[in-house]
């Protein structure tokens, strides 16, 4: 098993795991997500049944996703919005 080595830069407290891949995301659970986008507990579901939103990771009773899944969900939807450009 390798061992997390501490980062060399002093002025960072935190342990390098070798590649910036290994960090841990926040997790975001179903009502946080729906508050945020101000949507329905059953809009999630049918987004996610479509395969419009990332599906979650069951832990336990609850379900969860990354804040980096919903980032880039985001991104994706809202990319063509961002670009535009009035004529």
């Amino acid at each position: 098993m390798s061992k997390a080595r501490r980062s060399t830069n002093t002025t960072d407290n935190t342990v390098d795991l070798h590649s910036k891949q290994t960090q841990i995301a926040e997790l975001v659970d179903k009502a946080t997500l729906c508050e945020r986008l101000n949507i329905s507990a059953r809009t999630v579901e049918n987004m996610v049944s479509a395969g419009t939103f990332p599906p979650p990771v069951r832990v336990g009773k609850r379900v969860y996703w990354s804040e980096i899944a919903v980032r880039n969900w985001q991104r994706r939807m809202f990319a063509a919005q961002e670009a535009w450009t009035s004529h």
